[in-house]
């Protein structure tokens, strides 16, 4: 039994119940870090808007920047004795006002996160089939409800296959598509659109919420997690890239909201049959295991019956869908621009605390020069978080 740990009440879904979980390996903690899912169809559209070199350097900065973050979120769990989530650690480290701002703007973002794929899985489905897009958003929030309804648990078992997946994918995609980038489309630049990235690469980028689960999994091994952490996002960026090279070399200032709809427009129904396959499933499976999360957590943390769980996790996101949220990139952008910043500016202040309060040492995770970082990040996530208070407005 020494190889396994006994995860308490205190975790999210995949962590609740007094679960065993055998302790895991450098790259398996870092499979789990890796912040790659939907979101990554919206980057080559963002980076599109301001011209390859720019956007690049979005993702070489804006990874960085996250992976920062991550560390430090990393030396909270270190700095924290027992197992807790985002929202655990906000009322541990900012007391019970800290708790409600963290789990609104978590359960917010969720929500959000729920109504992007319910759009981008209706716009992909309508590119395969033809038909309206909204009558297939339409089909797919009925079908995904049924299962989250039933409570399906087999669907945590796909994220490390999601992760692979897109891996093969994304190489598949450069490999055919290679052939069809043209130069003006790299060269081309708009600084005009500066800002505009933000948001979505920030939400492409976004993956805090994993970070507990992973340490529970690396107790005693806070050296691994520092490692993992840092992988994870290298490996991210690295795919982000060349994701966005392709795509954007091939369709430049054409590029789609949904990167894999204008891919196979300009290559053919072969790339438009396998691209926008590949983005329904990345969407529903994404889909899935957010709303059965979203549902688990309302039924062990708010102690809210499950039924009624499952309706306000189906029915609050179809209703925003309903009431005229239909543009993909406008609900990423908001979700990674706004709910994103709004959590990371109460982590670092949970950060403050934890360095402050902690009650464990950190050992052999010792990161340097955290106090100017976390300056550094508190201030562009507060200006983030009033640029995209702006947009709205």
């Amino acid at each position: 039994m020494n190889n396994y740990i006994r995860l308490n009440n205190e975790q999210l879904p995949r962590k609740h119940n007094g679960i065993f979980r055998k302790n895991i390996s450098l790259w398996e903690a870092t499979a789990l870090l890796v912040p790659i899912g939907a979101g990554v169809l919206g980057i080559p559209y963002a980076v599109a808007q301001v011209g390859l070199f720019i956007g690049i350097l979005y993702i070489i900065i804006l990874g960085g920047i996250m992976m920062a973050l991550n560390l430090l979120v990393g030396e909270i769990m270190v700095r924290t004795k027992g197992k807790k989530q985002l929202v655990g650690l906000a009322k541990r480290y900012l007391g019970t006002t800290g708790q409600v701002f963290m789990s609104v703007i978590i359960y917010l973002g969720l929500f959000g996160t729920l109504v992007v794929y319910i759009i981008g899985i209706g716009e992909s489905l309508a590119t395969i089939f033809s038909g309206g897009a909204f009558f297939w958003s339409t089909v797919f929030f009925l079908l995904g409800s049924i299962v989250i309804f039933i409570g399906l648990r087999t669907i945590k078992k796909i994220e490390f296959l999601l992760i692979l997946g897109v891996l093969v994918i994304v190489g598949v995609i450069a490999i055919f598509s290679t052939p069809y980038v043209a130069l003006p489309h790299i060269t081309y630049t708009n600084w005009g659109a500066l800002l505009f990235p933000y948001g979505v690469i920030l939400f492409a980028f976004h993956g805090t919420t994993s970070i507990p689960e992973a340490h529970s999994l690396l107790i005693h091994k806070s050296h691994i997690l520092k490692k993992a952490l840092i992988y994870a996002m290298l490996i991210a960026m690295c795919i982000y890239a060349v994701f966005a090279v392709i795509v954007v070399g091939v369709t430049g200032t054409q590029t789609t909201g949904i990167a894999t709809i204008g891919l196979g427009l300009a290559i053919g129904p072969s790339m438009l049959l396998f691209g926008n396959l590949f983005a329904v499933l990345a969407m529903g499976s994404s889909f899935l295991m957010v709303g059965v999360a979203l549902r688990d957590s309302f039924v062990w943390d708010i102690k809210i019956p499950q039924t009624l769980a499952s309706f306000l996790v189906c029915g609050i996101p179809f209703l925003i869908f309903l009431l005229g949220l239909r543009q993909f990139i406008t609900a990423v952008d908001i979700v990674g621009g706004l709910f994103g910043s709004m959590e990371f500016v109460l982590l670092l202040l949970i950060y403050y605390q934890a360095k402050r309060k902690g009650d464990l040492p950190v050992g052999k995770y010792k990161l340097h020069h955290t106090a100017i970082v976390a300056i550094l990040l508190f201030a562009m996530f507060a200006v983030g978080t009033v640029m995209s208070l702006m947009k709205l407005f």
